[in-house]
């Protein structure tokens, strides 16, 4: 049988995140929901929504995430997207990707999905206005963050 080119999903890798999936669903994190993990061109994908944290500019947005795992994950860590239209310093505003220095600076190996998933939510509770990941037209002030969160991250019914 001839091999069809079709990249195939690491058997280790998605054990791991599997194992990680579990503990998440044993004690969840009271800021994710809808957690699934895909297998899209030819990478490891966890999707879910992330709820914005109470007293900040994101609260109440249900914002739709992406991380995808290179085939190198655990040694390189995910790449975050969000896919929710978000205003925020350190999210590009055209791809949604976004940009966890502090994270990446300190990450290991061994850092639980747990961890990575709260990094994502300290980004909405405490943006960095003072260095934005991009300088695009948009002004990403505090309260075009609130009108965007009012727009378009708000749950469905």
């Amino acid at each position: 049988m001839a091999d069809s080119g079709t990249p195939k999903r690491p058997v280790r890798q998605t054990e791991k995140l599997l194992s990680a999936l579990q503990a998440l669903n044993d004690n969840p994190l009271p800021f994710v929901r809808d957690l699934q993990l895909g297998f899209v061109d030819g990478v490891n994908e966890l999707t879910g929504i992330l709820i914005g944290p109470n007293n900040s500019d994101y609260a109440g947005g249900h914002f739709r995430f992406s991380m995808r795992f290179p085939p190198q994950y655990p040694f390189n860590p995910p790449d975050f997207t969000i896919v929710t239209a978000i205003c925020h310093p350190n999210v590009n505003s055209r791809f949604g990707t976004a940009c966890l220095d502090a994270l990446w600076s300190t990450y290991d190996p061994h850092m639980p999905l747990k961890v990575l998933l709260t990094e994502l939510h300290n980004l909405l509770a405490e943006p960095n206005y003072d260095v934005p990941v991009d300088n695009d037209i948009l002004e990403k002030t505090r309260e075009k963050a609130r009108e965007w969160t009012q727009s378009f991250a708000q749950p469905s019914e």
